[in-house]
């Protein structure tokens, strides 16, 4: 097979899209029967051609220079570089290689393949933002996106959002198409639980290592957070890494007064993560809007309960009452309440634990990226038909 695959997010640039395409390229470089070339975008906003794998090579368009400070900060034009450059690119690729199929994952949302379907067959990845509706934040741009983005996944072979939350989203857009879920996944070689003994002597609760953005709903975990620390001072929190909000919730900590019991980490290198997440007692990230976060996959492959709200992702990691509590979103007072049970029933702490890990175990990323590999194999094997 020889898939033509796009994804605008590859590390360092983005997150969640970004981490999920490199795991499934690790998986599928261990395949002798997969070929890959895989447009991304450039942080340095030039051409840049690199062999990832033996099998996967990777093909770097312009987009704008990115830096450090601005790498979760994505703008229209970048996408629209991206749009312009990848389609060149890739019509450039098609006529001097045979591809069985492309594969376009996240935003901007599959217009390129789009474009091309006449030379080539495809398949959309949905993962959050490409999704009319989800975000908030872009409620104009969906009244133009929308009847777009069911042009797209009504000539796409498939369409694949990652959770059941995104798929019942999308289906407001195209209630009429197919659409699979194939989830998130984490490597749980590397995310593993630590003995008590390792474990942090205060109670500690994070976010994990997420982006701190208005979407996270981190200032209401901060307040439930405050109420907690108020009765039980053997409490903290830890938030990592960066992000446009982070000024904001520093402020927020402040006139709290919750300097001595909240930590600001910063960004970590991707080894301090596996490490030290599992060190910590609970993970709360109450967020207005996700697709599945990555976040709490490895916080759960970390062993670690879960307190989330209802988005996208959540019913495949969380059963309420079992490995965690699902909350309401923006309410502190559920947080605190959640948090508090936890903090007086270690047993039970200990138990949703467990529970979590047993739930990241079916969600290895080798079974995410066979699930993949048996989406090609059907869609190409329908085409030959």
């Amino acid at each position: 097979m020889k898939i033509l695959f796009f994804a605008y997010e590859y590390p360092p640039l983005g997150t969640g899209v970004a981490n999920a395409v490199k795991y499934i390229f690790a998986k599928f470089s261990e395949s002798k029967d997969l070929q890959v070339d895989f447009i991304t975008a450039s942080l340095e906003n030039k051409f840049e051609e690199i062999s990832l794998y033996p099998n996967i090579r990777m093909l770097k368009v312009p987009i704008g220079l990115k830096t450090k400070e601005n790498e979760d900060k994505q703008k229209p034009i970048e996408m629209i570089r991206f749009i312009w450059h990848s389609f060149w690119l890739a019509r450039k690729l098609i006529r001097e290689n045979h591809y069985d199929l492309a594969h376009f994952f996240g935003y901007p949302g599959g217009f390129v393949t789009y474009l091309l379907r006449r030379r080539v067959p495809y398949i959309v990845s949905l993962r959050g933002v490409d999704v009319p509706g989800y975000n908030p934040t872009y409620k104009k741009y969906y009244v133009f996106y929308r009847p777009l983005a069911y042009l797209i996944w009504k000539h796409a072979e498939r369409v694949i959002p990652n959770s059941q939350g995104l798929k019942e989203l999308a289906r407001e857009t195209a209630p009429d198409l197919r659409i699979d879920v194939i989830p998130n996944g984490i490597d749980t070689r590397i995310f593993k639980p630590v003995p008590d003994s390792l474990k942090t002597k205060n109670f500690t609760i994070t976010a994990g290592a997420t982006t701190m953005t208005s979407k996270k709903g981190l200032p209401y975990l901060v307040k439930g957070f405050a109420k907690l620390h108020a009765e039980y001072r053997d409490t903290e929190l830890v938030l990592i890494g960066g992000g446009s909000k982070k000024p904001e919730i520093e402020d927020l900590v402040s006139k709290l007064n919750l300097q001595e019991s909240v930590r600001f980490l910063g960004r970590k290198p991707k080894a301090w993560v596996p490490e030290n997440l599992p060190r910590y007692h609970v993970l709360c990230l109450p967020s207005i809007n996700e697709g599945m976060s990555n976040a709490a996959l490895e916080a759960m492959a970390s062993g670690l309960p879960l307190i989330l709200t209802e988005t996208g992702g959540t019913v495949e990691m969380l059963e309420d009452g079992v490995n965690g509590y699902i909350i309401n979103k923006r309410d502190e007072d559920q947080i605190y309440e959640k948090l508090k049970i936890l903090y007086k029933n270690p047993k039970k702490k200990k138990s949703m634990g467990e529970k979590s890990r047993e739930k990241a175990m079916s969600m290895d990323w080798d079974n995410i990226a066979k699930q993949h590999i048996k989406v090609y194999q059907d869609v190409i094997r329908k085409a030959d038909q």
